[in-house]
């Protein structure tokens, strides 16, 4: 079953950044034999957006931030349109994990990113967690 993520924009930063509705906490991917799809969905006033291009050398659509995922956990990485799709093999103890990721989208010919300055935010600071 695909885990999907709502992504908008945070009008209240400035200048405004990609919020990621994950109820202020990471988005869970429990262990399991198959892979999992996470899908990341623009919505709300960022829905008529797009995810930039993963190979964008200034703003990829989706990075790690700090601490990599161990190679093989996340795979097959998509961008098309205004969703974003990312494959999690969560399974086993070597997959566990919380991981910080920046999401680049294009709003109205504008790029918005999240800000990921702080270990603390959450919705502007977005993880995946491997329980």
């Amino acid at each position: 079953m695909p885990n999907t993520l709502y992504v908008n924009l945070d009008t209240t930063t400035t200048p405004w950044s990609v919020n990621v509705d994950d109820g202020n906490n990471a988005n869970h991917v429990a262990q399991g034999s198959a892979e999992q799809v996470i899908t990341w969905q623009l919505n709300g006033n960022a829905a008529n957006g797009t995810f930039m291009p993963l190979t964008d050398p200034t703003h990829p659509g989706f990075s790690w931030v700090g601490t990599q995922p161990p190679a093989g956990v996340f795979s097959k990485a998509a961008v098309n349109g205004n969703t974003f799709t990312l494959h999690d093999l969560n399974n086993n103890a070597n997959a566990a994990g919380t991981w910080t990721y920046r999401l680049c989208i294009n709003v109205g010919g504008t790029v918005y990113t999240t800000i990921n300055t702080s270990p603390a935010a959450k919705n502007t600071n977005p993880t995946s967690k491997n329980n």
